[in-house]
């Protein structure tokens, strides 16, 4: 057989056609997962302490509850997120519990899955079904699940078994036999943890182990807010490229929101400073006009601009500003909602908190598109460069530019796509290759921004 192989540097003993293959440089290109958020949240439902996926299928009332986290998480989806990684922030409550007679006197506790504050009740009956009996669990009179089980016999042994797929309830109990019906039998005792910002810390920390691209609260509490942003700085520090949206109270007057958003100063950061109306008239402020925003920005391409987006749903401003103060916004790093021409809302202009820059930054630092589109062509070349170095490439000028050829062929694409208007890699004049290191940077590199301001001379003559 012709074409056997051999390794490199290898010397076969008798005369033949011998082959090989390897890697000529060529890589799948990064594919950055889209529209994937966290939220850290307290609720009245769920794990504690624990990460869960929702997408906007998932039911959140029975997944997370009802409460403001609940509501950030929806307004997450309602910009347009795939996928939110949830974690219940909190220590302590108490699970809610009842009792159900049997016929061997021993009875059975029923007790809710989670902490909770919520008012479940229980109601067991005959089923339509003569060979049946219906589990029925009911909250403000409406009724949530029904879970049917055999009737006659050892129906606490059936029961058991139906409520492994039960989300509200679990069974403790020595009890056999037949259980008696009964009617809106209340669980009580329930109580709701409790989360502070030490909490919420925690919480944040077991988000460590998933991707997305930005994380918020569901408070307007400043002390947690410090901690969501040291957290992201860390992020940041470590490798990963994410940002955080955050939403000022209500009752704070504009000075004091201009004073706080000017207090992060960070490209990372966005501060949400108003509100809108929804269509069915609720206000939605602060953590929840937040969690708009973000999912507006995490679900868009990294070339999109939230500048002059409007807002699916909203009826009009909360907390409309007058033009002078819309002007201290856009040059406080303060992301508010206007109307526009059209009288529906919008945001005004996206931005973050950065407002003096330092000295590793510009000013396109800034802006929100631009920084989606930084995190993206950084992304874009170091994966890039961690498979090619993978492959044991060598420190002398062929192996350098093979790294250089594939981070100008992120570049080169980006640009076609309208991410960049121009840039090259090339070898750092300033710092000669050594040893195992090898030192880049980038020659003309400039990443485009929205045409966002236009200018008009009108000459007129008589």
């Amino acid at each position: 057989m012709l074409g056997a192989m051999f390794k490199l540097g290898e010397l076969k003993p008798r005369p033949g056609i011998y082959v090989r293959w390897y890697n000529a440089g060529g890589y799948a290109r990064y594919a950055r997962p889209l529209g994937v958020g966290a939220q850290v949240i307290q609720s009245d439902w769920g794990p504690v302490n624990k990460v869960i996926t929702l997408n906007p299928a998932s039911d959140i009332k029975s997944t997370i509850g009802t409460g403001k986290g609940a509501e950030a998480v929806t307004e997450i989806f309602a910009g347009g997120a795939s996928y939110v990684h949830v974690v219940r922030a909190g220590n302590g409550g108490t699970v809610g519990s009842l009792q159900l007679e049997t016929t061997d006197a021993k009875g059975i506790n029923l007790t809710t899955k989670y902490p909770t504050s919520r008012e479940f009740s229980v109601t067991l009956r005959d089923a339509l079904d003569p060979a049946k009996k219906e589990f029925l669990v009911i909250e403000g009179g409406r009724q949530l699940e029904s879970i049917t089980f055999a009737k006659g016999g050892d129906e606490v042994a059936a029961l058991k078994e139906a409520l492994g797929k039960d989300i509200y309830f679990n069974m403790l109990t020595e009890a056999t036999g037949e259980i008696t019906n009964a009617v809106n039998v209340a669980a009580i005792g329930g109580t709701n943890p409790t989360a502070t910002g030490e909490d919420y810390t925690n919480a944040m920390r077991l988000t460590e182990s998933k991707f997305f691209d930005s994380i918020g609260v569901d408070t307007e509490d400043p002390v947690v807010h410090a901690a969501v942003h040291a957290f992201v700085r860390r992020k940041l520090q470590e490798g990963f490229r994410i940002t955080t949206f955050l939403g000022a109270n209500k009752n704070d007057d504009f000075e004091t929101k201009v004073q706080r958003a000017k207090g992060f100063n960070d490209f990372a950061v966005a501060y949400i400073g108003n509100g809108f109306l929804n269509s069915v008239g609720e206000e939605v402020l602060g953590s929840r006009a937040a969690a708009r925003v973000m999912g507006m920005f995490i679900s868009g391409s990294y070339k999109s601009s939230l500048t002059k987006k409007t807002i699916d749903g909203a009826l009009s401003i909360v907390g409309e500003l007058a033009p002078d103060q819309y002007d201290t916004a856009a040059t406080s790093g303060l992301l508010v909602f206007s109307l526009n021409s059209d009288e529906i809302p919008q945001i005004d202009y996206g931005i973050n908190t950065l407002v003096s820059i330092g000295s590793d930054e510009d000013e396109g630092w800034k802006k929100l598109r631009r920084v989606r589109t930084r995190y993206e062509l950084i992304d874009r070349i170091v994966v890039k460069f961690d498979k090619a170095m993978s492959n044991e490439i060598d420190n002398g000028p062929d192996g350098q530019q093979s790294l250089i050829t594939l981070a100008n062929g992120e570049i080169g694409q980006m640009i076609r796509e309208g991410g960049l208007a121009s840039g090259a890699m090339i070898l750092d004049p300033d710092n000669a290759p050594e040893g195992d290191s090898a030192w880049f940077k980038f020659d003309n590199l400039v990443d485009l921004d929205g045409l966002e301001k236009a200018y008009l001379s009108f000459g007129f003559q008589y």
